[in-house]
């Protein structure tokens, strides 16, 4: 069973190679460097290419693949490009409460556009009060007759610069009412009163924009509600679990990037005769790095194993994006120690990328002081 898996991921593996060579390392890092605007193209190619939709049911058009197939494909674009794995997660992150929740009218008439990357779909959670407070919703939606009239500010949402649908979480209330419970409801992006813009300066994952978006009397459909009234925020906990490994994924494949940077430097600086010590100091880092990396690895394959067994995985998600993405910190401070002045400079290093977007993976999806917390709780109830 071992070698079937571990082969399957080695196949997978060939696939990304050879997509990330051809269409993604020729304009990374011009992207990387350029307007912050979303990469359509790219995008499309991801999709087309079968990456946007893995793990998503194959009879709504998905590759149906299991967790670890998908997130093997987020470790490895991200080896070559971090905001690349990022931008094919995120479409499974907001789709999942909809293939997961949904009912079938709404299931065939958006997730097999959404794997084809004719819709771009956007998991609309965070606002200015309500991050790691997620259940803090202000947004609400008001309803009036057979609509709901939405009013309410988002931020920090992956392509909701870009989104065709918010899978937008807010609070739902009669005329009236003041207790509210927080719901979901599909917002379609071209209905009246519905804005978005790219959020500008972003340190790291540059390629992958993030939008803020604002709701004045959107008017939508009462059947455009997902699943039941009120158990919002336990669909989107249940999708955060799954993205948290994700993000270990992600985390792993910039661990390895870095890594075999290091490697590479290492062989340079001996092959031109540095100092013993130096090389020797240089040495005890990657035995470090790569003792990190594959811990991480584990434990984020670990997560998705469990996962795909139907098994609970809330606490092996918040260790695996614990762990992996604090291996990942460690790993490219080390390597741009190993590299000094040289993995400062963009020009002459991936060093100098890998540094900005590997911090964020500490905070999306839950910050990793939540993580602790999620993990203590499991062993304290």
């Amino acid at each position: 069973m071992a070698d079937n898996i571990e082969k399957r991921q080695q196949e997978i593996r060939a696939r990304v190679k050879a997509f990330a060579e051809k269409e993604v390392l020729p304009i990374c890092r011009d992207l990387d460097r350029g307007e912050e605007s979303f990469p359509l193209d790219l995008y499309r190619k991801l999709c087309r290419a079968g990456f946007g939709g893995y793990s998503m049911p194959g009879e709504y058009g998905g590759g149906g693949f299991s967790n670890l197939e998908f997130i093997t494909v987020i470790e490895e674009l991200t080896y070559y490009d971090p905001p690349t794995g990022l931008m094919c997660a995120i479409p499974e992150l907001a789709t999942y409460p909809l293939f997961t929740f949904g009912n079938e009218e709404q299931k065939k008439k958006y997730v097999p556009k959404i794997v084809a990357g004719e819709i771009i779909p956007s998991f609309v959670l965070t606002e200015r009060n309500a991050g790691s407070d997620a259940a803090n919703q202000q947004t609400t939606a008001l309803i009036q007759g057979d609509h709901f009239v939405i009013n309410g500010e988002k931020i920090f949402i992956m392509h909701g610069d870009a989104c065709d649908l918010a899978v937008l979480f807010c609070r739902i209330a009669q005329e009236g009412e003041t207790r509210t419970k927080v719901s979901c409801i599909l917002v379609e992006a071209d209905t009246p009163g519905f804005s978005a813009r790219t959020l500008q300066h972003k340190m790291g994952m540059r390629l992958a924009t993030t939008g803020m978006i604002t709701l004045k009397d959107v008017k939508v459909p009462l059947e455009n509600q997902l699943g039941v009234a009120g158990k919002g925020f336990k669909m989107a906990m249940k999708t955060l679990d799954g993205a948290r490994i994700g993000v270990g994924a992600q985390a792993t494949g910039i661990s390895r990037r870095a890594l075999d940077e290091s490697v590479k430097f290492y062989r340079r600086r001996a092959a031109a005769g540095a100092p013993a010590e130096k090389l020797y100091e240089m040495k005890r880092i990657i035995g470090e790095m790569a003792t990190q990396t594959e811990a991480a690895r584990l434990i984020t394959y670990k997560a998705a194993m469990r996962q795909d067994a139907g098994e609970p995985y809330t606490l092996e998600a918040a260790q695996a994006k614990m762990f992996a993405t604090e291996a990942a910190n460690f790993c490219v401070d080390r390597a741009l120690e190993i590299q000094s002045g040289w993995g400062l400079m963009g020009e002459f290093s991936v060093v100098e990328q890998l540094y900005r977007d590997q911090r964020i993976t500490e905070i999306y999806e839950g910050t990793n002081e939540v993580q602790r917390l999620v993990i203590a709780n499991s062993y304290l109830r």
